[in-house]
């Protein structure tokens, strides 16, 4: 018969159980967001600085190469006619400390004549913009102006595409009445990309870039996705002469930035623990029911023992003093035990006394406690019966179960009967101590008659 720790509830641990498991996983959960917030913030603070230097040094690179536009300008409006025979040194002389310049071409009255350099360019000498409407527009456009307009992207006549500064050329500044014609700067769109890091941020980042012709946020995407322009984490404005780009960079997901055990870490560390944690307290509970469990039971038969018996017997004798709720004691005694230890020695007495215990518990209810409390001798509670013609019955039960069929040990047969005697429940008694030797003399009073 196992033996119930009192203190264990089952209905008890369930729900501590469940609490600590609702606390923990709040806790995991709480700091798994907080930590996945600090990494977006992370990524989203580092994504701010890289796209504001890239900004930077695209709006430098640009206002360094569109520079010699204004130099070539001034000499132009100065002596057009000692420029034009000079162009070739001239222009080799811009394009040698250029950064990003593909080309640069001069075009009196709107119609290209010179190229710089020409390899690669012929095609576009002789070009009247006004037979390209795109163009012309662009070179309108910086004419209204009256200063640097970038256009583009551009579709070259001779191939690919290009970012264009258009520079219109007037021989009586500042009053800008007479037009003389245009400059060209052909800047190589995938040269200035790479020199300032915008391929690196497209790598790294969803990136977008709009404003075709200059006109910032109401311009075309012209470069990356259109859609990173719909919930952007962070735009810059490209600031050119006139108008602008704007550049924009879209949240990623935490999945696309950093590996799984990285954003899943606190999770990792936190269940990990958890777990660890329950395994070494169920361990430790398990250690200390075990523990319990012996104290309170007989290792032999593993009935209650006599510490775990007269707890229930004051607990019992308490209630019933409240309450006067009856019940009664029975002290059981085998007979000519010490004969079978003697001759048969201990390893078969102790099978005797396993075997008796579990004789005695099947004649018993359910509700009745039954402990062997040393040597031969086992005590009996039977809460609420206090009727003799009920005493009696259990008492001839009990002895009907042990003694009905001999106890086997290897080959040996023992034939055990037992001498029950009995106490009754009196609220004149003052402890439970009354009742046990009530029943103690019952007992030997009965050994001694049968």
């Amino acid at each position: 018969m196992k033996v119930k720790l009192f203190l264990a509830k089952k209905s008890t641990i369930i729900m501590l159980l469940s609490c600590c498991i609702f606390v923990v996983i709040w806790m995991v959960e709480d700091l798994h967001i907080k930590q996945n917030r600090y990494l977006k913030d992370k990524v989203n603070s580092k994504s701010k600085a890289e796209l504001a230097t890239v900004r930077a040094t695209l709006e430098s690179f640009i206002y360094s190469d569109i520079y010699y536009a204004n130099s070539l300008s001034t000499l132009l409006t100065v002596n057009p006619h000692s420029t034009i025979k000079q162009w070739d040194l001239i222009a080799a002389e811009l394009y040698r400390d250029s950064l990003n310049i593909r080309h640069l071409a001069i075009a009196p009255d709107d119609i290209v004549k010179y190229v710089y350099p020409l390899k690669g360019n012929v095609k576009a000498l002789g070009l009247d913009f006004r037979s390209i409407q795109n163009q012309w527009l662009t070179v309108q456009k910086a004419r209204n102006l009256e200063t640097i307009f970038i256009a583009g992207p551009v579709d070259l006549i001779q191939g690919g595409s290009a970012f264009v500064a258009r520079m219109p050329v007037f021989t009586d500044p500042p009053y800008n009445q007479n037009y003389w014609g245009s400059i060209s700067i052909v800047l190589d769109i995938d040269g200035l990309f790479y020199e300032s890091g915008i391929f690196d941020l497209k790598t790294k980042y969803h990136f977008a870039m709009r404003g075709r012709d200059s006109k910032g946020a109401e311009g075309d995407v012209f470069f990356g996705n259109p859609k990173i322009f719909d919930n952007p984490i962070i735009t810059e404005t490209v600031t050119l002469p006139y108008g602008g780009w704007q550049m924009a960079i879209k949240e990623k997901k935490l999945n696309e930035v950093y590996p799984w055990y990285r954003i899943n870490i606190i999770r990792l560390v936190g269940y990990s623990f958890f777990v660890l944690a329950l395994l070494s307290i169920a361990i430790i509970f398990r250690l200390y029911v075990m523990a319990t469990s012996r104290s309170f039971e007989d290792e032999l038969t593993q009935l209650p023992n006599r510490r775990y018996f007269m707890y229930t017997l004051n607990s019992l004798f308490s209630k019933s003093k409240k309450q006067g709720m009856p019940f009664t004691l029975l002290n059981l005694d085998l007979d000519k035990f010490k004969n079978i230890n003697d001759t048969y020695g201990h390893a078969a007495g102790d099978e005797v006394l396993r075997e008796v215990a579990k004789r005695i518990v099947t004649a018993l209810r359910s509700n009745d406690v039954v402990a062997r409390i040393g040597g031969d001798e086992y005590l009996v509670l039977l809460p609420r019966l206090h009727q003799k013609k009920d005493i009696y019955f259990i008492i001839d039960k009990i002895k009907y179960e042990i003694s009905n069929e001999p106890i086997a040990y290897k080959d040996i047969s023992f034939n055990v009967n037992a001498t029950i005697g009995y106490s009754c429940f009196d609220t004149k008694m003052e402890s439970a101590d009354d009742l046990l030797h009530k029943a103690d003399r019952s007992m030997y009073f009965n050994k001694i008659v049968s």
